[in-house]
């Protein structure tokens, strides 16, 4: 299915969870000189105009960036992201993408792996990213192409997979795909963002399940929800993100950020937020 367009949502609440974290474990990654890979397996268009119609239909940047950025008060784990996405916004009314914010967070030496397989996405992508010689953009499946790719030249990095959703199987199928994954590429961080919806409680749980029994060490899990109001389970009530080998500190600086996140972004005082371990650090 190829119906999916994240134009619609770019700069919502899920998206701050998943850029903001994977802006801070790159920040770790360019700590040390050694190259590093960084792998996006549904890269999308990678930049989005925040005035364009589908952005003003939803309104979701509205109610997720847009509510951040104007604050005095930002945490310091936040800090990078807004200023970034403060500077898109005041400077061409855009919001930056995972594949922009790897490009802004790698280095020379670095690598960057884009996946997209939507047909009309690739080609935007292609017009935002593909001038830059560490960035190599191919059009394929993100699922099979992470198993292709595993381990990457450098073996240092990680991989973000983050799939549509649009079928309850992509659920069971990014499971199998990160546990493959870390079995080749037992060096590598593997983030995985997945939707929270209420018709899908039941695969959440399965998943999260399937991790906790993968005999894979220190795999986090980080949910926030902005909603638990009932629209029959399908509206998006939050996301979560799970963190195979992630940087040792971030737990305990997500669990000191999330709450503020979870303030400001909740609708009706229905903010909350949840930090866990699915398997014991080594």
């Amino acid at each position: 299915m190829l119906s999916y367009r994240h134009a619609f949502h770019a700069g919502n609440h899920a998206d701050i969870l998943k850029h903001s974290v994977l802006m801070r474990i790159l920040g770790y990654m360019g700590q040390k000189d050694k190259p590093f890979t960084c792998i996006d397996t549904h890269a999308g268009a990678g930049i989005y105009d925040l005035d364009s119609e589908w952005a003003r239909k939803t309104g979701e940047a509205a109610e997720g960036i847009g509510l951040l950025l104007d604050r005095a008060d930002i945490p310091a784990f936040f800090l990078p992201y807004t200023a970034l996405c403060r500077s898109y916004r005041d400077s061409s009314r855009q919001y930056p993408g995972s594949p922009e914010l790897e490009r802004v967070c790698s280095r020379p030496q670095d690598s960057i792996i884009l996946m997209e397989k939507h047909p009309a996405e690739i080609g935007i992508l292609r017009e935002h990213l593909g001038g830059d010689p560490r960035i190599h953009i191919h059009q394929r499946d993100g699922f099979s192409g992470l198993a292709a790719i595993c381990p990457p030249d450098p073996r240092r990095g990680m991989a973000l997979v983050d799939p549509s959703y649009e079928t309850s199987g992509d659920y069971e199928l990014a499971a199998e795909t990160l546990i493959a994954a870390h079995r080749r590429w037992p060096a590598g961080i593997l983030v995985l963002w997945y939707p929270i919806l209420g018709r899908r409680r039941d695969e959440i749980f399965v998943l999260k399940d399937r991790f906790r029994g993968a005999g894979i060490p220190g795999i986090l899990c980080a949910e926030l929800l902005v909603d638990e109001s009932d629209d029959g389970g399908f509206g998006l009530a939050g996301s979560g993100l799970l963190i195979i080998q992630g940087p040792w500190p971030l737990a305990g600086e997500l669990e000191t950020a999330l709450p503020w996140l979870a303030g400001v972004l909740g609708r009706n005082d229905c903010g909350s937020f949840s930090v866990e371990w699915l398997s014991e650090q080594t």
